[in-house]
């Protein structure tokens, strides 16, 4: 796999961006990725606390002081745990849409992840519109399709080769269990 399509990817799974927070201890802070696992620990192989999911709240412990990476919180049910820093925000998550008859509504953000609608680069409509726009929208549709393609392809476990192979800090387990995975293929992608 190349250089560049590997740092598409590691972008648009949030692998770590540092950022700068003005938030003090006890307070709230919003769940921004969904499936977001508070740990026991400060490493990614840690015991699972809870799984949380966008725009649920957390208390604000502060960044863990080995790691700063990681942030002790306190979830909803009032378990304490570590979650990495790129799965949490100082705003809510937008939780609007726009429908065909061009009101606004609220949606639930659990219901919206869990509809698969939230893991994808584009909507239906988003998607015609692209390809009836022609030209340079069809080339972009294209490739957004093949870099969700690819993206599904990944495993866990090639993303820890790679984090491991690059010197990155690691954020999935090989053995984090996500359903079944397909075997990798001999000699990459």
């Amino acid at each position: 796999m190349r250089r560049w399509t590997w740092g598409i990817l590691l972008l648009a799974l949030g692998v770590p961006v540092t950022a700068a927070w003005a938030v003090k201890k006890d307070e709230k802070l919003y769940v921004k990725a969904r499936n977001t696992r508070v740990l026991k620990s400060a490493v990614p192989t840690a015991d699972v606390v809870a799984v949380l999911q966008p725009g649920q709240q957390v208390t604000w412990k502060g960044a863990d002081p080995k790691n700063a990476q990681w942030h002790q919180v306190t979830e909803p049910g009032g378990k304490a745990g570590y979650v990495f820093q790129t799965n949490l925000s100082t705003k809510p998550p937008d939780m609007e849409l726009v429908s065909k008859d061009g009101k606004t509504r609220t949606i639930d953000p659990a219901a919206f992840v869990s509809s698969g609608a939230a893991v994808k680069a584009l909507s239906p409509g988003a998607e015609k519109y692209g390809k009836e726009k022609g030209g340079d929208y069809a080339v972009a549709v294209n490739q957004l399709k093949k870099l969700e393609g690819l993206a599904k392809a990944v495993t866990p476990v090639e993303i820890d080769a790679h984090v491991k192979q690059a010197g990155l800090f690691p954020v999935v387990a090989p053995n984090t269990k996500l359903g079944p995975q397909p075997q990798a293929k001999k000699g990459g992608r």
